[in-house]
């Protein structure tokens, strides 16, 4: 096992949930990110005003790079090294390093910091830890950060909206399975807003079952609506049958997530 301590926070010390003092130990990859597993990662800094307190788990290609990059963000009942072991295998044969981040509504894991159980989904708390896991990115010295996607399943897809409407520069392109846009009558919800969604500016590609009973195919299909309408080259691919799992890690989902990439750049 190898442990590498990448860049470093600000700061002495960050506050994590429970109001349980941590000191700063900036960022520290524990283990092979090139190995089947992966690599472990934690942060613990200060930047910007705000005390992050992350974990999450890191995967690479084998060589020096420079490498595109993906940030995957995990839904409910999930985890970072959940999703990242449906997604990661196939991502890391195309060339990327993958990278994800335990959120506010993991489970199985602590949450850390910043925000607190109830901040699930789409809220600010989640925004600013994609942006602190885009931000780690530049620390490893072997990712192009000019080729950085997002991708998010379910509350991280509503979180991957969010996340780029607040920082339109983080992304190259992106994609989620079953996410989308609330309805403008719910005021407060996990999803993002069609204000939100108006902000986004990059390539975005959805795919949504039509079989879900989680995540309502209307909300994928508000989001076609408005990236229209703001002329944003995107795709709304619909599964026949198909249910709120079943399209997240499907190979006709991940074929189509590739060429996706790879016709805005990626590789």
């Amino acid at each position: 096992m190898s442990v590498v301590i990448v860049g470093c926070g600000g700061g002495a010390a960050a506050t994590s949930a429970g109001n349980q003092l941590t000191v700063d130990t900036g960022f520290v990859v524990t283990g092979n990110a090139e190995s089947a597993g992966g690599a472990t990662w934690a942060f613990r800094g200060t930047v910007d005003g705000v005390a992050y307190d992350l974990t999450g788990v890191l995967f690479k290609p084998a060589g020096s790079g420079p490498f595109p990059a993906v940030v995957l963000s995990h839904g409910s009942d999930g985890s970072a090294a959940f999703l990242s072991s449906l997604l990661a295998p196939t991502m890391v044969q195309w060339g990327m390093v993958c990278i994800a981040v335990n959120y506010t509504h993991a489970t199985g894991v602590p949450i850390g910091a910043p925000g607190t159980a109830t901040d699930i989904g789409a809220s600010q708390a989640n925004v600013l830890r994609v942006h602190m896991t885009h931000e780690l990115l530049r620390r490893l010295g072997y990712v192009d950060m000019s080729r950085v996607a997002h991708h998010g399943h379910s509350l991280g897809a509503y979180l991957g909206v969010a996340a780029i409407a607040a920082y339109p520069n983080d992304f190259r392109v992106a994609s989620h399975t079953g996410g989308g846009v609330r309805p403008t009558a719910i005021v407060i919800g996990p999803a993002p807003t069609v204000t939100q969604a108006a902000a986004v500016r990059i390539p975005y590609q959805a795919h949504h079952g039509d079989a879900d009973s989680e995540v309502p195919l209307a909300y994928d299909q508000r989001l076609d609506s408005v990236l229209t309408a703001v002329h944003v080259d995107h795709q709304l691919i619909v599964y026949p049958g198909a249910d709120h799992l079943a399209v997240r890690s499907s190979p006709t989902t991940l074929a189509r997530i590739h060429d996706w990439y790879q016709l805005h750049g990626m590789f």
